[in-house]
């Protein structure tokens, strides 16, 4: 009987689909479907009840995995803790519905082994247990590298087009050294706990590192930028798991340091954040004609609304902020799907190349309209309940903020009246043609998948009560 180590089974697993991938590129959709169906295994098989001796045994082999044991390599000790188990499982389950998206439409051939690359740094990240310093102060470190990993990825072969990509690279790369030097000062606090000027400092750098990793408004830049050119399932993808990756670190820094929200004024900043970023979202989608930007603002808009839940009084918080977190992920990537056939289809996503794509791909276009809806909380989308709580919420403690959300939210949906006006306009013959019937299939699942979360909320509370084992103090 031979026993893996679960910190060791699971990267080494991913790295090694993640070389096939590479060595079959050239047969890419084909390679996203079997790596797919392979971490989408992985996932369910983490979400799945661990014995009690820890032990798993692999189906149809003599191999063992421990998933109770601990690695330590190079003075960092990895380990699946409980807390870590759910976001990993989620991490996975995005990973591999991206990959199987990406199966029924090209998304570029370095997509499929970058993506692997990707879940397994960020496995190993949430395995970190142990370090020299603590482990939540090192992540904006391994933030940066994934982030430039998946560069290659946002660029996808254009050359010319990586102002946007390179973006996304300065928020984990200006937050790293602040939160180095905070680990410093929290060093000089444990040898002298009375130090309330090491303590300040440490809050001070920790918010304003915290605050640059949730790249609110001024630090957006990088979203409607990437998601003008990049293949938008990538996109999705890269930018849900860096957003989960971000409110599990502030959670825990939170959690673990709590002078810092005392201190820093946590509350404040996080509502000052939110609405300026919920209200810039609108305000720069009725102005957007561009399919990709356009989505880029709605999920703008919705991230502000997240962070003005993270500031919200009450343990109820962050219930609710997973809530919407899961809307979002839905709606995402129901738009992705959508936004990628059209892409597909008309060869870019110019608005020029895309007008009347609506008539000739009416799938397609529904799910890229009702994906990007939700993220407004547009009635009968999937974000309309999670929208609505949020905005009783904000209202119970200031009800002109919940009014400006409002509007602004009006502001994203003005915005896809006129995309609207674009795809289906009755003036301009379409060239495109038809859509293919896999791509109906996978847009009617997405529309079926998004109209039921909308009528039926209630679908998803067995799985956030879940993911809230990963968020309590």
């Amino acid at each position: 009987m031979i026993i893996f180590p679960f910190p060791l089974f699971l990267p080494t697993v991913l790295l090694l689909l993640a070389l096939l991938a590479y060595l079959f590129r050239r047969m890419e959709r084909l390679t996203s479907a079997s790596a797919g169906l392979v971490v989408s295994g992985l996932a369910f098989w983490l979400a799945s009840d661990i014995p009690s001796n820890g032990l798993v045994h692999l189906l149809g082999t003599r191999v063992q995995v421990d998933m109770r044991a601990e690695v330590l390599r190079f003075d960092l000790l990895f380990h699946l803790t409980p807390t870590a188990a759910p976001i990993l499982a989620l991490t996975l389950f995005l990973t591999a519905t991206a990959l199987l998206l990406s199966a029924s439409v090209g998304q570029g051939r370095s997509f499929p082994p970058f993506a692997l690359l990707l879940a397994s740094g960020y496995s190993l990240l949430l395995l970190l247990a142990d370090a020299p310093i603590s482990p939540e102060l090192l992540v904006p470190g391994f933030l940066a590298l994934l982030t430039a990993l998946g560069v290659y990825v946002l660029q996808a072969g254009q050359l010319g087009q990586t102002l946007g990509p390179l973006r996304s690279l300065l928020p984990p790369l200006l937050a790293f050294p602040l939160f180095i030097l905070a680990s410093w000062h929290i060093d000089s606090l444990a040898i002298n706990p009375q130090d309330s000027v090491a303590g300040a400092a440490a809050a001070r750098l920790l918010a304003l590192g915290l605050l640059l990793l949730l790249a609110p408004v001024p630090f957006h830049s990088a979203g409607p930028a990437v998601a003008e050119n990049a293949p938008p399932i990538p996109v999705a993808l890269l930018s849900l798991l860096y957003q989960l990756a971000a409110l599990t670190l502030l959670f825990r820094i939170t959690t673990l340091y709590p002078f810092v929200a005392e201190v820093s004024g946590q509350n404040l900043w996080l509502t000052a954040a939110g609405l300026a970023t919920a209200v810039w979202g609108g305000v720069a989608a009725i102005g957007s004609s561009h399919p990709g930007r356009l989505w880029s603002y709605a999920m703008l808009h919705d991230w502000g609304l997240i962070l003005l839940m993270l500031a919200a009084p009450g343990g109820s918080s962050w219930s609710l902020v997973l809530f919407l977190f899961t809307l979002r992920v839905i709606s995402v990537l129901a738009a992705a799907t959508g936004l990628a056939y059209l892409r597909n289809a008309a060869g870019s996503l110019n608005p020029n190349h895309l007008r009347a794509a609506g008539r000739a791909l009416p799938w397609s276009t529904s799910a890229y309209l009702l994906g990007g809806l939700g993220l407004a909380g547009f009635p009968l989308s999937a974000g309309f309940t999670g929208h609505w709580a949020a905005l009783q919420t904000v209202a119970e403690n200031d009800w002109r903020v919940a009014a400006i959300v409002l509007l602004a939210s009006g502001g994203v949906v003005v915005g896809f009246v006129r995309i609207i006006r674009i795809l289906y306009d009755p003036q301009t013959p379409s060239g495109i043609p038809r859509e293919k019937l896999s791509q109906v299939l996978i847009a009617i699942i997405m529309i079926l998948m998004v109209s039921s979360v909308a009528l039926a909320p209630q679908l998803l509370s067995g799985l956030i009560s879940w993911a809230l084992v990963a968020f309590r103090g």
